[in-house]
């Protein structure tokens, strides 16, 4: 298996160089004492096996609550990677992650789990959206970057795309999923060789509270093929992560990360990922949007 993927992320190096069923869990409050009101988070599951195959689950907020942001958790491995298409915002109190596996090996099974993060008392938001082509040739890029009307903070965003992966090579990888000043959110890719595609950013808007403040960590750098990486932003004492981002501004087709984890740890907003390739070695970024 390590061999087929290795081979996978050649044909991407050799391009440049020519260049359902989900099932909810109960709901898990964590109380944050010092915000202004607890987050309690409430995830669902999913399972894929098989190369090509497909998972998606929806986590909801509880009775009297709204969300804040979500994340995702498809824990890769040499074996198996998870290939995160989708991180969205569903109306007001669910959010929703879907994966597809690369795995071309014998048959394995992978679990997606999503976490939507939800407050008593937080507002509305209304989802902006840009939606950007790919052409199916190598190149980092492009951006889809979303944008909130004129006196209105981005509180989180999202990301999706259609499933990546055609035959052993993918359309595109997102890359970067993170807030863009105040009020606007960009998704950006690597576009990879198997044909058109497209990627949309979401923002979700509202302009009954100031925006969050943003706190961002990184992880050490990796060059070393199949080597998991992770970054954690930690909030100012008396705020906890009402969302969060990820970024890996020096990754480029040799040397990436498969970001498969990208959700709320304690105080702090925790992002990981497999790396593929080997040098240049690249951080992976983290970004807590914290009230």
């Amino acid at each position: 298996m390590t061999r087929m993927l290795a081979a996978a992320v050649a044909v991407l190096a050799g391009m440049a160089a020519l260049v359902q069923a989900a099932s909810a869990t109960p709901a898990n409050p964590h109380g944050h004492s010092g915000s202004a009101a607890a987050v309690t988070v409430s995830s669902a599951t999913a399972q894929a096996t098989g190369d090509g195959s497909m998972a998606t689950a929806a986590a909801t907020c509880p009775g009297g609550t709204k969300a804040t942001g979500g994340g995702f958790d498809a824990p890769s491995s040499a074996e198996v990677v998870g290939l995160v298409y989708e991180s969205v915002k569903v109306q007001q109190h669910a959010w929703r992650a879907s994966v597809q596996l690369f795995d071309p090996g014998d048959p394995s099974t992978l679990t997606l789990t999503t976490h939507v993060y939800c407050r008593s008392g937080s507002p509305a938001t209304k989802a902006s959206a840009e939606t950007v082509p790919t052409i199916g040739e190598l190149q980092v890029g492009p951006s889809a970057s979303a944008s909130c009307p004129r006196g209105e903070a981005a509180v989180a965003g999202g990301f999706h795309m259609p499933p990546p992966l055609v035959g052993p090579t993918v359309t595109d990888l997102f890359f970067d999923s993170i807030r863009s000043g105040d009020s606007g959110w960009d998704a950006r890719v690597v576009t990879g060789p198997a044909g058109p595609s497209s990627v949309t950013s979401e923002a979700y808007c509202t302009k009954a509270i100031a925006p969050a403040a943003e706190v961002t960590a990184s992880s050490r750098p990796s060059g070393l093929d199949f080597e998991r990486v992770t970054a954690a932003a930690t909030c100012p004492a008396g705020l906890a992560p009402l969302a969060g981002g990820f970024a890996q501004s020096d990754s480029g087709p040799i040397s990436f990360f498969f970001v498969d984890s990208s959700k709320l740890v304690g105080e702090s907003w925790q992002v990981s990922g497999l790396h593929s390739g080997g040098e240049p070695a690249v951080a992976l970024t983290s970004s807590a949007y914290c009230g």
